[in-house]
């Protein structure tokens, strides 16, 4: 199809018009209702980024299970290749059609806004009806709704078109015998699903064959090096549904491999095997036809920014970053939640507490902090959180720790710091006014302070600055202070030895009294 005018350049509805032993005039291409697996996938990411999502938003791929739809048992989704993967961007869950982080974004983008979107681009029967919400729930993301094949060309011809829906024309005149002209089609003006900004994200995305490595590996057959040209697989569970939808901005291929009387395909695993050398032949025809592969053209209201590698948040703090389009608004504003710099403390690998910074005794350390909620849980349980750990735990032991930012205090959270900053032990004042300063930390509620002097306890302070002004003698003087938690436990200064009025801080050592020299003996 011609996603710029809607015209159909041909259509195979059949594989025999006339065969006797299936129903060869069923044309499965327009009335056929068939379960799209992954190739829907594009319309849950394009409600994400209609909810300020943007391809660098990060999603856990990680195992957790959901409640399914109307009669349906809670289920977990599996990959294609059957692991998981972790933290992964939009953008790659897309390209490379991950399961589970799909039916995460259906979840946080919601079922019935889904179907709006899906229905407004053409989906007739994906209406965002309550029976359809309870009937599909979140398996809709995975193809849980049949759709026709020339709905699915119809809606993707928004993306090749710019954000503009085209419906399809498959008849352009009608003349009689002698020429003369019985029907004319006239140009239809299509409809616009979507903005440029969102048609060319999706497309970037879709043609991004980087990002669909990690499923498909670099050589697929949905890999057009250097073209613009995007393309969407997808396979039902039972191997009765082979899809591979692609475009470039002149051409519209959709092929669906299966058979019409509904029955398992044996020797067809998937859309990469089944339906993709089917649609690439396809599209290299039409390439070696004339029809264009022109670039995405890139619209005044997307950037090009530097994201965090991980996290999709701007780039900060020299940690690895990459290139990514984005909708400027939706890009979300530091500080970045995934990444923490943690003070240790040294030997334990705690938190290191108040007592622990005072003394030096830590050490920062980088962590990933991978923590999302389950907005779907009926019982109060977080199952995505749970999944999470679950996938931390299945790594290496030396690869967990990053992950595991550490949650309990050192040892030292019983103890209490205190240090007199003022004054300075072996320090003398001219006069006889003391200023005292005394700062305290401790990890639980500080009561009071005290300041003796000479072994008598001279003032109580009990709020913050911990400070007074002593007036003290000519002489010298011990002081040291002592800081009194709620919970009676104490930390106490060393002593701290002052001369004030002119004083010397430390007595002069006493002069020896002199010996007399003995007289000498007579006789000797």
């Amino acid at each position: 199809m011609d996603p710029n005018t809607g015209e159909i350049l041909a259509m195979v509805g059949s594989k025999d018009f006339f065969a006797k032993d299936y129903d060869g005039q069923f044309n499965v291409a327009v009335d056929g209702l068939r379960q799209p697996g992954s190739s829907i996938k594009p319309v849950t990411y394009l409600t994400a980024l209609r909810k300020g999502y943007t391809p660098a938003s990060m999603i856990m791929d990680a195992p957790t299970t959901f409640p399914g739809g109307e009669n349906l048992k809670d289920y977990e989704p599996q990959n294609y290749d059957g692991k998981f993967h972790g933290p992964v961007s939009l953008r790659t869950a897309l390209a490379s059609s991950l399961n589970l982080p799909a039916v995460k974004m259906l979840a946080l983008v919601g079922v019935n806004t889904m179907l709006t979107t899906a229905n407004d681009m053409g989906f007739i029967t994906l209406a965002p009806t309550v029976e359809n919400q309870r009937r599909f729930g979140l398996s809709v993301t995975l193809g849980g709704g049949e759709i026709h094949l020339i709905d699915t060309v119809t809606a993707y011809s928004a993306f090749a078109n710019g954000g503009t829906r085209v419906q399809p024309i498959s008849i352009l005149k009608v003349e009689d015998r002698n020429g003369k002209k019985l029907f004319e089609q006239k140009s239809v003006k299509g409809k616009q699903v979507m903005t440029p900004e969102e048609a060319f994200l999706m497309n970037h995305i879709l043609s991004d064959n980087s990002a669909r490595q990690l499923t498909f590996g670099p050589n697929s057959l949905l890999n057009f090096s250097g073209r613009a040209v995007a393309v969407k697989t997808g396979t039902t569970n039972n191997r009765k549904d082979n899809w591979t939808v692609g475009w470039s901005r002149s051409t519209m291929v959709g092929v669906w491999v299966g058979n019409n009387d509904n029955t398992e395909m044996t020797n067809v695993a998937s859309g990469v095997t089944g339906a993709s050398p089917i649609w690439r032949k396809i599209m290299n025809e039409a390439i070696a036809e004339g029809r264009t592969v022109d670039d995405w053209v890139v619209p005044a209201g997307v950037e090009a920014v530097r994201v965090d590698a991980i996290s999709g948040y701007p780039a900060h703090d020299g940690y690895p970053e990459v290139a990514e389009y984005v909708l400027p608004a939706t890009l979300p504003s530091l500080p970045d939640p995934i990444h923490a710099k943690i003070k240790t403390c040294k030997g334990e690998g705690n938190l290191a507490t108040d007592v622990d910074i005072q003394r030096n005794n830590y050490d920062e350390k980088e962590f990933v902090v991978l923590k999302e909620t389950d907005p779907v849980s009926r019982d109060g349980k977080n199952r995505w959180q749970d999944g999470i750990d679950t996938w931390i735990s299945s790594l290496a032991a030396d690869q967990q720790g990053k992950y595991r930012p550490p949650t309990q205090l050192c040892s030292s959270k019983d103890e209490v710091w205190i240090n007199m900053k003022n004054p300075q032990d072996h320090t003398d004042i001219a006069g006889t006014s003391v200023s005292v300063e005394v700062e305290t930390v401790s990890d639980g509620d500080i009561d009071h302070v005290e300041i003796w002097v000479d072994g008598s306890l001279r003032e109580t302070l009990t709020s913050k600055p911990y400070s007074t002004t002593l007036t003290l003698s000519t002489g010298r003087y011990t002081l040291y202070a002592k800081s009194v938690r709620k919970d009676g436990k104490t930390g106490q200064t060393g002593d701290v030895r002052i001369g004030t009025g002119g004083t010397h801080w430390e007595a002069p050592a006493p002069t020896p009294s002199p010996t007399p020299t003995p007289s000498p003996t007579p006789g000797t």
